[in-house]
């Protein structure tokens, strides 16, 4: 009981965290200050989960879902804000990332989102 209390303590913290980070991405983008928001968010994503986005750079679209479940506080939720974190900032590969993040979420949850699906065929468009 003790570790399952522990565990949706972190998870909800990383999901506090995640939501933290997107809306700083989504402000500093609105005021196109992108090199000092990756410096903070690698900082920030090193400290709280051990990578940065050079990392997921290395990773292959294919083994991305495999890497973040190793960090058992990725629940579906702390997925989909990670692959909307992906989206907002805008490098090379990370929209193929984020599409393989989002289809796996569909997968795995029994709940249609239509917000998800929106997000999905933007980036389908995209690419």
């Amino acid at each position: 009981m003790a570790k399952e209390d522990l565990l949706t303590k972190q998870i909800n913290q990383l999901g506090f965290f995640l939501r933290r980070m997107l809306e700083k991405i989504t402000n500093d983008n609105a005021h196109d200050d992108s090199g000092a928001t990756d410096s903070v968010f690698n900082q920030k994503l090193q400290e709280e989960l051990g990578f940065d986005l050079k990392t997921i750079e290395a990773i292959s679209t294919d083994e991305i879902i495999d890497f973040l479940l190793k960090n058992e506080c990725f629940s579906p939720e702390n997925l989909e804000l990670f692959a909307d974190i992906l989206v907002k900032s805008n490098k090379n590969g990370f929209a193929e990332k984020a599409l393989k993040i989002y289809d796996y979420i569909n997968k795995q949850t029994a709940v249609f989102s239509m917000e998800r699906d929106l997000k999905m065929q933007n980036l389908k468009k995209r690419l």
